[in-house]
């Protein structure tokens, strides 16, 4: 266990190391420690705008996931359909097929249809990529919902949707808010589908990092690479605590 753990977090200790720097080229600090690097970040607007992108990204689509997701676990769960598990496999299919077809899929079915490019046809994408994981989660707490807590709401004079809204939504809260988490983390670093929905005003950070690699690299660059590690950790240690 510490070998595998090991190979996982050793590469991103030393990138925030590098980080840390006060060399131009991204490596180990032996002479010493610094912020600079993270100040040039939140200096240059570029980053700045890649950032904003993403958030923005990132809690749209979170919120159309977790409202889609919420929606389809209940009738998933609460509803007779023919076919139910296959159906629920075939919900997970964003999860299983390769986020470059998907890209490639929803960059052609967008111009098809006339989805403008730029933030709504990136927020649909990543809310298609992110879906799964809150219909999973949601679909997982109703199938242990205890339903006498409904009877007994509706045998005491409340109808379905004072029901809904006053006793099996706030259980279902912390579920819900879990999966909108992990939406949003997997949307802010999602790259691979992300590439084919950008356009030059709506850059997200994880293009813009590998935009910036290819020309060579930065501590700037490990510098928002740590930002990032620091708000997934954030966003998952706030979704553990809501769960």
């Amino acid at each position: 266990m510490v070998v595998v753990y090991a190979i996982l977090l050793l590469p991103v200790v030393i990138v925030v190391l590098t980080s840390l720097t006060v060399n131009q080229a991204p490596t180990i600090p032996s002479d010493g420690v610094s912020l600079e690097w993270y100040v040039s970040l939140f200096q240059n607007s570029q980053m700045i705008s890649a950032i904003t992108t993403s958030t923005i990204v990132g809690i749209c689509a979170a919120l159309l996931a977790g409202t889609m997701g919420t929606i389809t676990a209940f009738g998933f769960v609460r509803s007779e359909i023919p076919y139910k598990e296959s159906l629920a496999t075939v919900m997970l299919l964003p999860l299983m097929i390769s986020p470059v077809i998907v890209g490639l899929a929803l960059l052609r079915f967008g111009s098809q249809v006339g989805i403008p490019t730029g933030y709504v046809q990136i927020i649909l994408g990543h809310a298609v990529l992110t879906f799964p994981f809150v219909f999973l989660i949601v679909r997982a707490r109703l199938l242990t919902f205890d339903d006498r807590l409904e009877a007994a709401s509706r045998t005491l004079g409340a109808n379905s949707l004072e029901t809904v809204c006053n006793v099996t939504l706030p259980i279902l809260a912390p579920s819900i808010v879990a999966g909108m988490v992990i939406a949003f983390v997997f949307s802010f670093g999602e790259f691979t589908a992300t590439q084919f929905l950008v356009s030059p005003e709506t850059t997200t950070v994880p293009v813009i990092i590998y935009t910036q690699i290819q020309t060579g690299l930065s501590p700037e660059i490990s510098a928002l690479a740590t930002v990032l590690v620091a708000l997934a950790l954030v966003a998952g240690a706030l979704g553990d605590r809501i769960q």
